[in-house]
């Protein structure tokens, strides 16, 4: 009996160990309870890194940045169109009371004559009858509206009508002092102008309307002035040494390129002189000191070429004046 319970509880005790189950004092054997599957959708255990021999690694960042897109736009569309240019027609009677040829105002008789460039003559208009106190004519200017403008030497500026000769004086004060003048185009695409002055220190504008004068810049010596249908204005200089011929900047006397006379008669010698443009060069009238002596004319071409086509004309050439309806 004792040898059968000693075998019995040791094959027990070595089942229990060879199964993991447990012995009761009396020898017998509680089975372990049953496991059964894992718990649902719980995934398995992964295996140690040296259990499988692989070497984790971090993952990789995503790129969660928005891909690059043109960006959007949403100013105002820009208009790229050629800027519209408002017309400014000229009156339907531009230039008709003014001829195209150069007004020349002798001092001699008083009056007013058309010179033709072409053919060298002189054609009376008519005398200038601006009433007994205005003294002489030294300086004109034409407009391309039918008026010439005359100052005198009581440094007054009187207004004549190209058409009847009738003369009347103006609002401008005399403030100025002794000055040559002349029209020119505010530039190449227009037909209005303005009255230019200089006298022997400055260049400004004179308001045809108010008669107010708007200085712009200095002058180196008394000189003339013309303009063109360019936009151009001119001055003559024959005081200066060499005498010349400048294209001057109208906004501030600024000299922009010269035309040299180093021929021209000495300053010395020069009593009266006037000045006009014509067709793409220039006529100078000038009148010698010595008894007899009548103007002479000259010509100077765009390059600076000067010639004499006509000495002592008979006339006494004190202003000259050219509209801007004159060919350039």
């Amino acid at each position: 009996m004792l040898r059968c319970f000693l075998v019995t509880g040791v094959l027990a005790a070595m089942l229990a160990c060879s199964q993991d189950y447990e012995v009761n004092p009396d020898g017998s054997t509680v089975e372990p309870p049953e496991t059964g599957d894992p718990e649902p959708n719980r995934p398995p255990r992964d295996p140690r890194p040296e259990e499988t021999g692989v070497v984790e690694t971090e993952p990789e960042p995503q790129d969660t940045a928005t891909p690059d897109t043109e960006p959007v736009d949403d100013s105002e569309p820009v208009d790229d169109s050629e800027p519209v240019i408002e017309e400014d027609p000229p009156p339907a009677d531009d230039c008709d009371h003014t001829s195209d040829k150069i007004y020349v105002v002798d001092r001699q008789r008083d009056a007013l004559y058309l010179f033709d460039p072409t053919t060298l003559t002189f054609t009376l208009v008519g005398p200038l009858d601006c009433g007994m106190w205005s003294g002489t004519p030294g300086s004109m200017a034409v407009s391309r509206d039918g008026f010439g403008y005359v100052r005198y030497s009581d440094d007054l500026v009187y207004q004549v009508d190209l058409t009847t000769m009738a003369c009347s004086p103006t609002t401008y004060g005399g403030s100025f002092g002794t000055f040559g003048m002349g029209f020119a185009t505010n530039d190449g695409s227009t037909w209005r102008d303005t009255l230019y002055v200089a006298n022997d220190r400055q260049l400004a504008t004179l308001d045809t309307a108010s008669w107010a004068v708007g200085t712009l810049g200095s002058m180196p010596s008394q000189s003339e002035l013309t303009g063109n249908a360019d936009g151009e204005l001119w001055s003559f200089l024959p005081l200066e040494n060499p005498a010349r011929l400048s294209r001057i900047d109208k906004s501030t006397g600024a000299e922009l390129e010269h035309l040299s006379l180093p021929s021209f008669p000495s300053p010395f010698n020069i009593d009266a002189f006037a000045f006009a443009t014509w067709g793409g060069e220039f006529w100078l009238f000038v009148r010698e000191f010595g008894m007899g002596q009548t103007t002479d004319v000259y010509r100077v071409t765009a390059d600076g070429v000067m010639s004499t086509p006509l000495r002592d004309s008979g006339m006494d050439i004190v202003g000259a004046g050219v509209s801007t309806c004159a060919p350039s």
